[in-house]
Parts: C-alpha cells; sequence; structure tokens
C-alpha cells in the first residue's frame, strides 16, 4: 500500500513539474527545436546562450527587475502590516460592531475582482495616479486581501488568551502588545501572506497592464508581453526569458514552504 501511494504520489508530481521541465527543456535547444514532443527530451547540445540573448533582446531588464522589485517588496510589507493589524483587532480586541464589521470582510471574499475593477481605474485617474506605481501597491498597503485579515485573526485566536493578561500586566497597550508579543509569534503565518502577495505580484499582468504606460516602468510580466510581441521570437528564446522571470518565484517558494504550510494548518485548524 505505501508503495502504491508513493507510485501515485510521484506520477502526480511529475504531471505538475511537466510544464516547468518543458520551459527549461525547451530554452536550452536550438533554434526551431523548441516545439513539439521533441522538446521535452534533454538537448544533446545545450543553448545556454538562449538566456543571454533573451535578456538582451528584452531590452533593460535590469531596470524591468528593479521596478518588479519595487512593487513586489512594498505590497509584500503592506500587506503582512495592515492584514495582521486588522486581523488582531478582530481576534483578540472587543469593540462594538466588530462581529458586523467581520461579516463585511468575509463578505468581501466573496466579491470578485473584476467588479470593482473599474470604479478602481476610475479614482485612481481622479487622483493623477495612472502611470505611477500607486494604483499597484495601495490596494495592498491599504489592506486590500479579506482573506489574509481572515488568515490572521484565524491565526490570533489560536493563540492562549494567558498572553494577553501577560502584556496587560507588563503595561503594555493594544498597539504594544500587537507589535511586541502577537506579531513575532505570528512569523509561519507572516511567511504565508508574504509568499501568497510575492507571487501574486511579482506574476501580475493585469494592474501593470493598465496602470502603467511608460516603456520604462514596466515590470518584468509586461517587458516579457512586450518582447514576444515586438520580436519575431523563436520559441527558445521565449521560453528562456519566462524561466528567468519564473525562478524567484520557484526559489521562495521552496525557501518559504515550511513556514507556509505551517501557518496554513494552524488557520485551519482553529473554527
Amino acid at each position: 500500500m505505501r508503495i502504491l501511494r508513493a507510485l501515485v504520489l510521484v506520477a502526480v508530481a511529475a504531471l505538475f513539474a511537466l510544464p516547468l521541465w518543458f520551459v527549461l527543456s525547451a530554452s536550452l535547444h536550438k533554434e526551431g527545436a523548441g516545439l513539439g514532443l521533441g522538446a521535452l527530451a534533454p538537448p544533446a547540445d545545450p543553448q545556454w546562450h538562449n538566456y543571454a540573448l533573451a535578456l538582451e533582446r528584452m531590452g533593460g531588464f535590469a531596470r524591468f527587475l528593479a521596478n518588479t522589485l519595487l512593487v513586489t517588496v512594498l505590497s509584500i510589507l503592506g500587506q503582512c502590516f495592515t492584514c495582521s493589524l486588522a486581523g488582531y483587532a478582530f481576534a483578540r480586541l472587543s469593540f462594538r460592531g466588530r462581529d458586523a464589521l467581520f461579516v463585511c470582510v468575509l463578505a468581501a471574499m466573496m466579491l470578485p475582482d473584476q467588479t470593482s475593477a473599474l470604479p478602481r481605474f476610475l479614482l485612481f485617474r481622479t487622483l493623477g495616479l495612472v502611470d505611477s506605481y500607486w494604483p499597484l501597491v495601495l490596494p495592498t498597503v491599504l489592506g486590500g486581501a479579506p482573506f489574509f485579515i481572515f488568515l490572521f485573526r484565524q491565526y490570533f485566536l489560536s493563540l492562549p488568551a494567558e498572553l494577553d493578561e501577560a502584556a496587560r500586566m507588563d503595561g503594555c497597550s493594544a498597539w504594544q502588545a500587537y507589535w511586541r508579543v502577537f506579531l513575532p509569534l505570528a512569523r509561519p503565518m507572516l511567511a504565508t501572506v508574504a509568499l501568497i502577495t510575492f507571487l501574486a505580484t511579482w506574476n501580475d499582468f493585469w494592474a501593470p497592464l493598465v496602470y502603467v504606460l511608460s516603456p520604462e516602468k514596466r515590470t518584468l510580466t509586461l517587458a516579457l508581453a512586450s518582447f514576444q510581441r515586438t520580436f519575431d521570437t523563436s520559441v527558445e528564446l521565449l521560453m528562456a526569458a519566462s524561466a528567468v522571470i519564473l525562478a524567484p518565484c520557484v526559489l521562495v517558494y521552496f525557501l518559504a514552504q515550511r513556514l507556509f504550510l505551517r501557518g496554513i494548518r494552524v488557520a485551519a485548524s482553529k473554527g
């Protein structure tokens, strides 16, 4: 039975890894050989120069990388801070209307993002923020992810009530208890939210496409799309550029995998 289970897990893992293998394998083939089933086979003569050529043709890769890092880091910091603060308030503080407000948060989780896309664009245009990074960062800095607020609330609910009593005995205010006691204990959940935010922001194509107009302000996803349209690009170079952009996502996920899974388990265990 264990052998059968292991074989099934290996088969499922191989199925999910197949697209990634295709990207890596096709990126190392000679021009014209990166399509079809033959691209799945390891190339006999790997064309490592495809990566340098792809980045060169993309034009301004370092600038696009810096733009993407700026937006991603600000989004992670803002998301972790505001969502954890809101989750702490819903879990550990008592105030009038708390439950009603939390119901509104849950209701916002069911609201499709497409329904608010046009009003949000009109708002940012009225504020004169189009063609800047503010529309990409502000929704996350202002706690624009109700699901993360829910996760933090569940996590803080799982912590013992004695922590509040100990913090009050030490003379901590609600803010000091959050900052000094509860937030350091929420490292697994912070890692979970940071990882999900990183993947979502790094791979986001829709928001930069709508709000970023200047070529020098493009993110990597926009640069990749422009790279694909501008040049009569071979599949091999396109796969090489895609592999470079994808590499940080794979690396960050494997580095933070344990904290990510731990945070999800703790949040799911508290009803």
